[in-house]
């Protein structure tokens, strides 16, 4: 099978009819107000070097802002282009992404003919305290609406979600994933709240009345619904921004570019006290099996995953090794 890969064109703020209080789309994406011919030509760059492709199956990725809410001239301007492009074989198909409240039947059609297959829908919580609190300008009943139509009218959709935003709790955020399965995503991004400088969330930063996550609480947290996606069959895209997404100039919050390394490390050790369950460990040594791809996950930033289980189970050796017949996030456990 060929490999999937995106290639990303970002938007940023265009099309959003909100400014969200930790948004900060302008610092993580670059400019945001090109003329058509910059915008189609950077368009052109990005994908006149997306190098060799015969083992990908590339898709063109419209990201940063609410694709479906930008003016219907300029959406279809980007569209033609992609769709160029795909003609020309260097992509199979388009993927945007928006808000839950810009979805609806035209919108869709319109997609359709330009041959977008997949949508990613900025759910960020199905709280609507949450939403409320951060500024979202949308429902859950939005989104579910959203995730209806979806589904009937034969689109993909992934669904993103954000850790740490104001009123939200571990139990919303566990919530919001469940549902996001339930709606029928195959996708899902889990994005911890970063604050940035000059947000609505920075100045309540400041005023001490909100609280950033930090890198292991985010983690920890990401762990727990990366765990629900993956047991009801839904791909967890990414966990966090990039390290390039400007993260070196946000004060506040989970900025290790890493982080999603570092909740699938938590996410294994959780799995591995699970597997070990209530067997006294004192005087014993434990061997934790991993695939090879994910030993780092176990063994990198500074050891805090594999730390974690011996704090738990405090075995007198703890030793984590690598085998190719153990299935990805469940680890094999032997006790000697």
């Amino acid at each position: 099978m060929k490999k999937h890969r995106n290639l990303p064109f970002f938007v940023p703020f265009a099309g959003c009819p909100f400014r969200c209080a930790f948004c900060d789309q302008e610092r993580i994406t670059g400019r945001c107000d090109p003329t058509p011919e910059e915008e189609l030509s950077s368009l052109d760059r990005m994908l006149a070097i997306c190098g060799d492709i015969s083992d990908t199956e590339n898709q063109i990725a419209f990201f940063g802002g609410s694709f479906t809410n930008l003016p219907r001239e300029r959406m279809e301007r980007l569209l033609r282009r992609a769709n160029d492009w795909i003609d020309r074989g260097v992509a199979g198909s388009v993927r945007v992404s928006t808000r839950p409240d810009c979805i609806d039947r035209d919108v869709l059609a319109l997609l359709r003919k330009y041959r977008v297959t997949d949508v990613e829908l900025g759910v960020q919580s199905m709280d609507d305290r949450v939403l409320s609190a951060s500024g979202r300008g949308h429902t859950a009943d939005d989104t579910r609406r959203a995730a209806s139509l979806l589904r009937e009218e034969g689109f993909r959709f992934a669904g993103q979600m954000m850790l740490g935003l104001p009123s939200s709790t571990p139990a919303s955020e566990i919530a919001t994933a469940e549902e996001i399965c339930a709606l029928g995503a195959s996708e899902a991004r889990i994005y911890p709240t970063v604050v940035f400088a000059g947000t609505a969330l920075y100045r309540e930063t400041l005023a001490g009345r909100y609280v950033p996550l930090d890198d292991l609480t985010a983690a920890v947290r990401a762990a727990n619904c990366m765990e629900i996606f993956l047991a009801h069959g839904v791909q967890v895209l990414k966990v966090g921004l990039q390290a390039s997404e400007g993260l070196a100039g946000a004060p506040f919050g989970p900025r290790d570019g890493s982080i999603g390394e570092l909740a699938a490390g938590m996410l294994y050790a959780k799995r591995a006290v699970e597997a070990v369950g209530t067997e006294c460990l004192a005087g014993k040594r434990l061997t934790v099996f991993v695939p090879p791809k994910d030993l780092s996950k176990l063994t990198g930033h500074g050891g805090i995953a594999k730390e974690a289980i011996r704090d738990s189970l405090r075995p007198a050796e703890l030793f984590i090794r690598t085998d190719a017949s153990v299935r990805p996030f469940l680890p094999v456990c032997r006790v000697d």
